[in-house]
Parts: structure tokens; C-alpha cells; sequence
């Protein structure tokens, strides 16, 4: 009897596993940027890291991500793991930072050299920390996008704008934090606030705006019965109360300043539009700018996007610039 060999398929190897030996490749300067974008944003998926380079198919970064996560350049934190199970969908896998990648920029950026185990730093990130960076994320590389396209408009990142504060800020553990006084009910409260991303936009012409960002995933309340707690509300008091003070002028040299509220949801973000209407250090305020994330990742451009003021009126984050 004439025996048949039959060759079996090798088994998938799951998303999360490692090869044990992974193949010889060499490193290219796409690599490089693709590692270093990574770093940046700390954690991104797979369809950020093909918009910001540009350069390909989707397919062909998907490979090459595979292979720099097989190598160790970059890694796949295992709280995405619900994403992936049986029957869960196929959402785009999310990748931080390897041991290797940081070796990397290490030798090719001057990267900080600390005896830091990025592994065991991504494995101890929570399912909640991914997602609000993953947030800040989507705000961050639709905005590089839309600034990629005009060549009238730059973008300048928070490491662009550290190297022009004053001193005393560049010097600060949190130069991009504020500690306010600010007075609510009759009684003054001492606010911090930590913006989730800041950048500025320069324009030809010469001007310049400035932008603080708040991702919010709707986890923290929007107003509490007294401010001893954490709430929206505590942030928008303590903005408004930054302002009024010029401590954005002292901090940072700006003039001026827009603090940009990405919300979950449309109702969640008429809901702090609507805080800011009835509490009367807030309803005169210039400050605020609301969106939704939904319609936010959705915007075929950003800086076109509408967001409104707590009075409903609407605006870009280029209005009345000569373009």
C-alpha cells in the first residue's frame, strides 16, 4: 500500500506568546521610528502606529510590528488580552515598549538610560491606565495627522515646548502641573491639575495657540457635594482659577490659553457644559471646549473639527486664522 505524507499546518502561535528563537532581521530606520513613536505615546495600536508613519500598507507594518514584538523591540501588554479572546472581535492589538526597543533609543536618541524592566512595567499596567492612554492617543495622532497635511501650520509637542518655559518651570518635577487657590461656595480650596497632553499650534504668520487636553473616559464625577474629592468640576475650577491668576503667563510665557474636554459621550459632555453654565465662576468662562471622542476619531480633520463652549456656540481650533 502507497503511503501519502500529509504535511499538517504549524499551530498559530497565540498573540501574546513569544518565539522561542524568532528570526534574524535587520533593523531599519522605519524600525527605528516605529519603536520611537511607541516610546512616545507609551502605548498605541497597530492602526495609530500606520497613520502617524505614513510610509505603507497596513499589512506590511502589521508584519513588521510582529517581528519587532517577536524580537523584544516592542511588547504587547496582556490587559488587551480580553480583547482577543474567543469571540471577542479583532481589535487592532495594542504595543508598548520592549527591552530592546529601549536599548535602541538608548543608543540611537540618548534615550534617559534607567534600570527600568519595561516588560514587567507593561505586564503591571491596568486595563483602565491602557485605555485613557490609548484616548490621549487617538486625540494625539489625529492631530499630527491633520498638522502633516498643511504646511502653514506647526505642531509643537510638549519636549518642543518644555525647551522655551522659564527656568524656574523647566526645573520643576511637573512643569506642566498647577497648584491653585481657587474659591468655590464661600471657601478657598487648594487644586492640582495635571493636564493629559498640552501642545501648541504656530502659524505662519506668527501667532501662536496654546491648548491643554482632558481625556475624559467617564469614571471620574462631574461634581461631587464638596470639592475635598476629586471631580470635573475641581478641574474646571482650578483651570478657570489658573487663569483669572495669569499663572499660565507666569509658568509658561502664554498669553492665553484653550483647555480642550474630550468626553465619552455627547450626553456626558452636555452634562459638564452644563456644570459650567451654572456655577458662576465658570458660566463667563472663555476657557472650555468640549467634544465627544466618538465624533472626535470620526473628524476627517482635526483642526477643522467643531467643538462648542459651554454656551453651545461652536468653533475650530484654527477659527479666524488667515490660512
Amino acid at each position: 500500500m502507497t503511503q501519502i505524507a500529509i504535511e499538517l499546518p504549524c499551530p498559530r502561535r497565540a498573540r501574546f506568546d513569544r518565539a522561542d528563537s524568532p528570526r534574524p532581521f535587520q533593523i531599519t530606520e522605519r524600525d527605528v521610528e516605529i519603536v520611537r513613536q511607541v516610546a512616545g505615546h507609551r502605548f498605541l495600536r497597530s492602526t495609530h502606529i500606520s497613520r502617524l508613519l505614513d510610509d505603507g500598507s497596513h499589512k506590511k507594518i502589521l508584519e513588521r510590528l510582529t517581528v519587532l514584538y517577536h524580537a523584544g523591540y516592542l511588547d504587547r501588554p496582556r490587559a488587551q488580552l480580553e480583547y482577543h479572546v474567543r469571540g471577542g472581535g479583532s481589535a487592532p492589538l495594542v504595543y508598548a515598549l520592549g527591552n530592546c526597543g529601549a536599548q535602541l533609543l538608548i543608543a540611537r536618541d540618548g534615550l534617559e538610560r534607567v534600570n527600568l524592566d519595561w516588560a514587567r512595567k507593561n505586564h503591571q499596567s491596568g486595563r483602565e491606565f491602557i485605555l485613557h492612554t490609548l484616548a490621549v492617543a487617538d486625540f494625539r495622532v489625529a492631530l499630527a495627522v491633520a498638522c502633516r497635511t498643511r504646511d502653514n501650520i506647526f505642531l509643537r509637542h510638549p519636549a518642543q515646548l518644555l525647551a522655551t518655559l522659564p527656568d524656574e518651570t523647566r526645573a520643576s518635577r511637573s512643569p506642566w502641573g498647577m497648584r491653585i487657590r481657587a474659591p468655590h461656595q464661600g471657601a478657598m480650596h487648594e487644586i492640582a491639575v495635571l493636564p493629559d497632553y498640552v501642545f501648541a499650534l504656530h502659524f505662519a504668520d506668527g501667532k501662536r495657540r496654546p491648548f491643554v487636553v482632558e481625556c475624559d473616559r467617564g469614571t471620574m464625577p462631574i461634581e461631587r457635594s464638596t470639592l475635598d474629592q476629586t471631580s470635573m468640576l475641581r478641574k474646571f475650577l482650578g483651570y478657570e482659577a489658573a487663569r483669572q491668576q495669569r499663572m499660565h503667563t507666569a509658568r509658561y510665557g502664554w498669553q492665553n490659553f484653550r483647555v480642550l474636554i474630550v468626553a465619552p459621550t455627547v450626553e456626558r459632555a452636555d452634562n459638564m457644559r452644563a456644570v459650567l453654565t451654572r456655577t458662576p465662576q465658570l458660566k463667563a468662562s472663555p476657557l472650555f471646549l468640549f467634544t465627544d471622542h466618538p465624533a472626535l476619531i470620526q473628524s476627517s480633520d482635526m483642526l477643522k473639527h467643531q467643538w462648542l463652549d459651554a454656551n453651545g456656540a461652536s468653533t475650530s481650533l484654527i477659527s479666524g486664522i488667515r490660512m
